[in-house]
């Protein structure tokens, strides 16, 4: 089983990839609090890289900002490249599957706590009232 859940804060600003065909893509990094202290006793963060895809993307970019705190779900993945160095690089990161807003966009009018967005493929349940 490959599922993970986070709640973290964004490290950077969103910024959107085109990448064709109408495909964006944001790479950024959520900063998870972790259960363990420093040797001066303060808590730590795990930085941990996420992916977010097309609808999620755009929902980041309207929504979000360096800072914001978010709920993700999704799957670990590993790929690799060769930079121009010519060395392999590899990187796992979250595949983001789902987009949870934890705090309310105050820039946009009349919108107090934006929606749950599931991002995934799944169908819906029939005859589910919401």
């Amino acid at each position: 089983m490959n599922q993970v859940s986070l709640i973290g804060r964004l490290v950077r600003n969103v910024e959107l990839q085109e990448i064709g065909h109408g495909s964006v893509v944001c790479n950024n990094t959520l900063a998870v609090k972790s259960p363990r202290k420093n040797e001066n006793g303060q808590m730590v963060a795990d930085f941990i890289p996420v992916v977010f895809w097309d609808k999620s993307a755009l929902l980041l970019r309207d929504y979000c900002a360096k800072g914001n705190q978010l709920g993700v779900s999704g799957r670990m993945v590993s790929r690799s490249y060769v930079n121009k160095q010519e060395q392999t690089v590899y990187v796992v990161e979250l595949l983001v599957e789902e987009l949870f807003f934890m705090e309310a966009k105050k820039t946009v009018e009349n919108v107090t706590h934006p929606p749950r967005v599931n991002t995934s493929t799944e169908a819906e349940p029939a005859g589910m009232p919401f």
